[in-house]
Parts: C-alpha cells; sequence; structure tokens
C-alpha cells in the first residue's frame, strides 16, 4: 500500500513542473526526481534515474570551488577527473562552465555502475554541444584510468557509515542506490582507498575535492606522504569538502 505524505514546496513545485499530471497523493517516499527522471543542478536540467544518486544542492560548491581553482592557477586547458560521476552532474556542469568561457578541458568521467555511466553520457549528450572532450570510463576508483595526471580531481564518493544507512530518510534509504551512499564501517572506505592512489594520479599543485559526511574530520582519513589537506564548509555550514593538494 503506497503511503501519503505532505510533500515540501520544492516536491510539489518539481512535480508542477515535471509531471503535472502525476497525483501527489500516489507517490509515496520515492523521491519526486526519481518519478519525473528530473533534477536541477547548477541551473541544468540532469536526468535521473534509480541507478544514480540524486545531485544535492550541497555539492554545487564542489564546482564552484573547482573553478575558482582554475581561474587562480589560469589553467588553459585544465585536465579534469569526475569519479564516482553517477548522473554525472559534477563534470558535466563543470564542462558547460567552461564552454561558456570558451576554455578548453579534457575532463574523464567514472562510475563503478555502467548503468549510472549510460545516464551520464545521456546528459552530456542533452547538455552540451560539443561532448567529444569528455570521457567516460567504468572503473573502481582510479583502477581503470590511463596513467596521466590530473590538474583537478572531483568525487562524491559513498561516505555515510554503515551503521548510520538505516537511520536515512526512506526516501534516501529505500529508493537511491546503496552502493552510492554506504561508505563502509566508518565512512571512508573509498575515500581512504582514492586518498592512497591520489599522489599518482594528481599534479603536483593540483587540487582533488573530496564530499564527505559531516561526522568526519581530518583524523577520519589516512592519507600518504606528500598530501597536505583541509575541510571547508557546505552550504549549510557543515564541513563537507576534504580539500587535498599534492
Amino acid at each position: 500500500m503506497t503511503t501519503k505524505r505532505k510533500l515540501t514546496p520544492y516536491e510539489q513545485n518539481h512535480l508542477r513542473k515535471w509531471a503535472p499530471k502525476i497525483d501527489s497523493d500516489a507517490i509515496g517516499d520515492q523521491p519526486v526526481e526519481y518519478t519525473t527522471g528530473h533534477v536541477e543542478f547548477l541551473g541544468l536540467d540532469f536526468l535521473v534515474t534509480p541507478d544514480t544518486l540524486i545531485p544535492r544542492l550541497e555539492s554545487e560548491q564542489m564546482v564552484t570551488d573547482a573553478l575558482q581553482f582554475i581561474d587562480d592557477h589560469d589553467l588553459a586547458h585544465p585536465t579534469i577527473a569526475d569519479i564516482g560521476t553517477g548522473s554525472g552532474c559534477l563534470g558535466i556542469s563543470l564542462a558547460v562552465k567552461l564552454a561558456k568561457r570558451q576554455i578548453p578541458y579534457s575532463i574523464f568521467l567514472s562510475d563503478i555502475s555502467l548503468k549510472a555511466l549510460k545516464v551520464a553520457d545521456l546528459n552530456a549528450q542533452r547538455l552540451l554541444h560539443s561532448p567529444e572532450n569528455l570521457f567516460f570510463l567504468e572503473s573502481n576508483l582510479l583502477e581503470n584510468f590511463p596513467k596521466i595526471q590530473f590538474d583537478l580531481i572531483l568525487a562524491n564518493l559513498p561516505y555515510i557509515p554503515s551503521k548510520n544507512i538505516a537511520g536515512l530518510d526512506p526516501s534516501v534509504k529505500d529508493f537511491e542506490p546503496k552502493i552510492a551512499l554506504d561508505g563502509g564501517p566508518k565512512g571512508n572506505l573509498f575515500i581512504n582507498a582514492l586518498l592512497d592512489k591520489i599522489p599518482h594520479f594528481l599534479k603536483k599543485g593540483g587540487l582533488a575535492i573530496l564530499e564527505i559526511d559531516d561526522t568526519h574530520d581530518l583524523k577520519s582519513f589516512s592519507f600518504p606522504k606528500g598530501i597536505s589537506a583541509r575541510i571547508t564548509n557546505d552550504c549549510f555550514h557543515k564541513p563537507r569538502f576534504l580539500m587535498v593538494t599534492l
């Protein structure tokens, strides 16, 4: 039996925009983004499916920070990796903004889920006039990446501690892909695995931006030699991004 719930103003507006004929009482706990197949991220219309995490407002800051880094370092042709790309929201949004500035780029978007990569590829075709400088890789973290070094690495990996999954809102735990949520016992399993490889894939002076759980601090992670790290806040003033330099 479908459970009725009161939709938030955002959810009501979302349904009115993308699926005005759908009865709001009929969707139960399912996120409206999966009902409509659409989500807005940085003003762009991304397609999402239950194979992809629904992009969050907080994550937009990663693109903003990446652009600021490119500007600050006057990068003429940045090479960028978007690891665990899901719908492609980070890498594709960055590509759209760089294209508008007429800055050439090479962006590698990877995911362990081939189904998620297909959604990201579709979004690239919809949102970019010339997506040929995007490269899609089915990869467990950096495992299948070419042996190149990046100016920027972006990663929104699973970071929720396993014990906290059961306490998530039903719209998240019952519908979004668990593979994109569960970060292992302490929520740092995949982040630490990525950090271990970053010295081999990040240029000296480059920047990696990793989204983390707001319960994490620097002591939550294992850093290889030569890495400097700090944590910055998201738009809700919660510690959210691990900024890593080499």
